[in-house]
């Protein structure tokens, strides 16, 4: 009987490694779907769903279909933390992290880190997920505070301005930009000085006494960090109260397409942007180009910075897993850390000792752009990455701090 048993038993292994194989793979994630993220999170799931469907339509990764499910966490950390945590339990094989930075480093520590799950983050920026408050299993592929403000200070320290403008949001990545935009332009133009900051909540609805708080400071240049719908509200009081003629436009913050096209003739034409992933210019060729066509053509919308780095996060995961020939996290892991990834942004590669893509910061002015029908960034400087990584000796530093 133990003979028969045990053939019985070798019989049925080759059937449960099929059964095992043909079960679907799982992404899950919380997203910022409302909120004051609605924005990045809406576009961020555009890209995710669209690199899925693209992936299941070619048979999915190692032959088996990927099953997304996601909640809407209403850019609220605790509720970020409480659905990632039970949508991973429910099992998954990789976790997609929130839009904002406060919510993505509750995230990677409580869930990602503690349950051992690979997390992607394509947008959140604070430059502690990869820094300080680093856990191995994460990686990203958005470019840190540390990085887009080491490209913002080296593009404004070869103007001749001396008296600036802080406007940022009061959140993790808001503070972390601007303490490294001090640093840094310290360090680049020492002569610079920094005469008023000003730090509204996020999804502040009324900036009447931060424009002109700064206003009466005369500064020569204003950089800020106020991105999406407080763009949107934003511009819309500064246009009404002249802000942007009274500093004649000398005048920065992070932009995405979306933003850009909700703004439509009210964009404050002239003032510069910097983006993570602008489709007017990765569009014009190769994959982005067919990425940027494919896009529009199946939601009726040109693909914003979130898209594109959310249909990076899945592409290269899913490469990834390929490469490892498992879902297994720590081989997932070390194909991440040992490969070269072909993304719409280029070709990139993950620092071993941060899990922090290559990514290049793009910088431009705002022009009307008619032949997309909506304003964009007409690019003038593509700031690589070997110009704003931090050096491993820093990060570990910052570790230490």
């Amino acid at each position: 009987m133990k003979t028969i048993a045990a053939g019985a038993l070798l019989a049925l292994c080759p059937m449960l490694a099929l059964a095992q194989a043909s079960q679907p793979i799982k992404v899950v994630g919380s997203l910022d779907l409302s909120g004051p993220a609605a924005n990045l999170g809406a576009d961020s799931l555009g890209g995710f769903k669209f690199a899925i469907d693209a992936l299941n339509k070619k048979g999915g990764v190692l032959g088996r279909q990927i099953l997304f499910d996601y909640q809407d966490n209403g850019t609220n950390p605790q509720r970020a933390v409480n659905q990632a945590s039970a949508l991973a339990q429910q099992g998954a094989d990789v976790l997609l992290s929130p839009m904002t930075s406060g919510a993505t480093l509750a995230v990677t520590k409580a869930v990602s880190g503690k349950l051992k799950m690979p997390m992607c983050v394509s947008t959140a920026a604070a430059e502690e997920i990869t820094m300080k408050d680093y856990q191995p299993y994460m990686f990203s592929v958005a470019p840190t505070t540390y990085m887009l403000m080491r490209a913002v200070t080296t593009r404004l320290a070869k103007q001749p301005y001396k008296r600036y403008a802080l406007m940022v949001p009061d959140y993790a990545g808001g503070r972390a930009s601007a303490m490294r935009f001090k640093e840094f332009m310290k360090e680049l133009n020492p002569q610079a000085q920094i005469v008023v900051e000003e730090y509204p909540k996020l999804g502040a609805t009324d900036y009447t006494a931060s424009i002109n708080k700064i206003l009466a400071a005369k500064p020569d240049y204003v950089w800020s960090q106020v991105f999406s719908g407080d763009l949107l509200t934003f511009s819309k009081q500064a246009t009404a109260l002249g802000f942007f003629k009274q500093i004649n436009n000398r005048f920065m913050t992070v932009m995405d397409a979306n933003t850009l096209k909700m703004l439509g003739d009210n964009a404050p034409l002239g003032i510069e942007g910097f983006q993570y992933a602008p489709f007017n210019y990765l569009g014009k060729s190769g994959e982005g180009k067919d990425f940027v066509t494919q896009y529009k053509a199946q939601t009726g919308s040109y693909p914003s910075d979130w898209a594109f780095a959310a249909y990076d996060c899945i592409t290269t995961w899913a490469r990834a897993v390929t490469l490892a020939k498992t879902t297994d996290t720590d081989a997932v892991l070390r194909a991440i850390e040992d490969n070269e990834f072909a993304t719409l942004r280029g070709p990139l590669r993950f620092g071993k000792f941060d899990h922090e893509a290559g990514v290049p910061v793009y910088f431009g002015k705002i022009i009307a752009g008619k032949e997309y029908g909506q304003p964009v960034l007409d690019i003038d400087e593509v700031v690589p990455a070997s110009m704003t990584r931090p050096s491993r000796a820093t990060v570990e530093k910052a570790r230490k701090e």
